[in-house]
């Protein structure tokens, strides 16, 4: 995937010196889900450029705090996720205000999980709810996989846009990331 954003790049080198086709520096905040009953919010920002008039490369950093109570009210577990993301997306849709972004990438995350699992005293007790521990497990690690977005970008002047992003990229599992961004071009 790498080779082939390089790839891109320099055969449209010329293309991409024209100044409407400048790269970007995008900052953003987003709504988080990791699973059912774990929410919270993701930061990132990225450096997105033009290879072409229909593609775009990106590489951005984001990070990922996810928080809840999807399986006991007495563990509130979480995702802590730091990731570098790269991405190729294509370009159906472009004039001078406004673009429409779809797309893939890879993300390479770090992780910091806690998860809370049932485990049962005893399968012989009549009532077997009052037998159940909820014991939390911390881990960390690395992961990485493949990601999907897309996107609508407004430019409000020649320098500065706004746009809404969503995809589902890796943190410790698939999240679905949707919320706005701001781009300054440079």
């Amino acid at each position: 995937m790498l080779l082939l954003m390089a790839a891109a790049f320099n055969a449209s080198a010329q293309y991409s010196a024209d100044e409407n086709f400048s790269g970007r520096i995008r900052a953003g905040v987003s709504y988080t889900q990791d699973f059912p009953g774990l929410h919270g919010f993701a930061e990132a920002i990225e450096y997105s450029f033009p290879l072409n008039k229909w593609l775009q490369g990106s590489a951005g950093l984001r990070r990922v705090h996810t928080a809840g109570y999807p399986r006991t009210s007495t563990v509130q577990e979480y995702t802590r996720a730091s990731a570098l993301d790269v991405s190729l997306l294509f370009v159906p849709f472009s004039t001078e205000r406004a673009a429409f972004r779809i797309g893939s990438g890879y993300s390479f995350s770090f992780y910091s999980i806690r998860r809370a699992y049932p485990v049962y005293g005893s399968h012989t007790d009549p009532q077997p709810e009052a037998g159940i521990t909820w014991p939390s497990t911390d881990a960390t690690g690395r992961i990485s996989g493949l990601s999907l977005s897309a996107e609508y970008e407004y430019n409000i002047t020649s320098q500065v846009s706004a746009g809404i992003k969503a995809s589902v990229a890796k943190a410790y599992g698939n999240v679905v990331m949707v919320g706005p961004f701001v781009g300054v071009k440079l």
